[in-house]
């Protein structure tokens, strides 16, 4: 008994480490992924915007902070968002209505933020590459996303 005892605690200590350290190496992949979008995005602003490397490092730190408030926003519509896109059937009348407030809230909240951002980049970019920085950016993730779909 004591030996059965010992083996499913070495195994509950094995499997419980390879779980840290799968979440770890998740953590890790999800971080080298941000900073590789991060780089790829830096290089094709640069280009297509043609920045000065003292532009591109004024503006960069300004449009990370808003990629990650919008990824913050996107992720608190989430769990309905991935329902209604899978077209979950059980999804209720309240759900769905739920998610359509959530969606819409979405947009201004997200149009509010672009608005703060951009006005901030005022002091870094002159006027004809600002104008055109919102352009690039959604023409950046684009490319970005159909380049790396799953």
């Amino acid at each position: 008994m004591k030996r059965i005892l010992y083996i499913l605690c070495s195994i509950l200590l094995l499997t419980g480490g390879l779980s840290a350290q799968a979440k770890k190496k998740g953590a890790d992949h999800h971080k080298d992924m941000r900073e590789k979008v991060r780089a790829e995005k830096r290089a094709f602003l640069m280009r297509e915007l043609a920045l000065t490397a003292g532009e591109v490092d004024a503006l960069m730190p300004v449009l990370n902070e808003l990629d990650d408030k919008r990824f913050a926003l996107w992720r608190s519509t989430e769990t309905l968002g991935r329902r209604v896109r899978q077209g979950d059937k059980t999804l209720t009348e309240a759900e769905l209505n739920t998610y359509l407030e959530q969606m819409l809230d979405f947009h201004v909240r997200e149009a509010e933020l672009e608005r703060t951002y951009y006005l901030r980049c005022r002091s870094t970019l002159p006027a004809e590459k600002l104008v055109r920085l919102p352009m690039v950016c959604k023409d950046f993730a684009r490319r970005f996303f159909e380049r790396h779909k799953r």
